[in-house]
């Protein structure tokens, strides 16, 4: 069966299964574009992709195919285990080769499979395809450059990393305890040198299993794209993105 919009573009099923077409929010596999007109230097990873299951059993990612945009990006990397009802999985890739001032559009090909279904999402409408665009800074001599930072990425699973090229970074790092909600406050961590391409909470002594919810990076600090400082918590804990640039830290007495 095929349709052409919604959340279910195409599917395979063992045994009878209703599908209609309906808001992503509302699909049984949601599929959103997250960094849909972001300006990327080179060598950045980013996030093509992420894939909510809302069945009642595992799903896992079983292909990924880029169409349009496949030669500016590399390996595209994601976790082809399970995940669970409710659950969130992200598609990422590094840029490689983009020209600057010149949007390039990144369609991706999806096919998820659980108990007798298999599903392929495409790109064949907005809602799966987006655009980025490569952003050159320039220095105190007005010379381009390429490769440095483009904020901070935040995973589901409470880590973060730094974007841009290889490199050591000093930066404020903002964590709260497991499980933390409505109670207690932000610990901040100053100082840090962490190195990029790695995760941020591996290279941080002490913090196994607390969540980061913003970095302070070359006086901009990142939040949590899901930050909720009445809560003091995430609002979904699952899900990651790009970090929010902001003047001031989570806090949770204000946001």
């Amino acid at each position: 069966m095929s349709v052409g919009t919604g959340a279910f573009s195409s599917m395979e099923a063992e045994r009878g299964v209703s599908v209609d077409v309906v808001k992503d929010s509302r699909a049984f596999v949601g599929y959103k574009t997250p960094n849909d007109g972001l300006k990327v230097s080179e060598g950045d990873s980013i996030t093509l992709v992420t894939v909510t299951n809302r069945f009642n059993h595992d799903l896992s990612i079983a292909e990924v195919e880029v169409g349009e945009g496949d030669d500016i990006l590399g390996e595209v990397e994601y976790d082809s285990g399970d995940f669970g009802s409710g659950k969130e999985q992200s598609i990422k890739a590094p840029v490689s080769g983009i020209d600057s001032d010149e949007p390039v559009g990144i369609e991706v090909t999806v096919t998820v499979e659980g108990s007798g279904v298999t599903a392929q999402l495409f790109g064949d409408t907005q809602t799966r395809r987006f655009t980025i665009e490569r952003e050159d800074e320039t220095d105190e001599g007005n010379e381009a450059v390429s490769g440095s930072s483009n904020g901070v990425d935040f995973s589901g699973g409470g880590n973060a990393e730094i974007l841009g090229e290889d490199r050591t970074e000093t930066v404020d790092v903002y964590l709260i305890s497991p499980g933390n909600s409505g109670s207690d406050e932000v610990v901040t961590r100053e100082d840090e040198r962490i190195e990029t391409k790695h995760k941020i909470r591996g290279q941080l002594s002490g913090a196994s299993g607390n969540t980061i919810v913003g970095v302070k990076l070359d006086d901009t600090v990142y939040v949590h794209p899901q930050w909720n400082a009445e809560d003091c918590g995430l609002d979904q804990h699952n899900n990651g993105g790009q970090g929010e640039s902001r003047e001031n830290p989570p806090s949770c007495e204000s946001d």
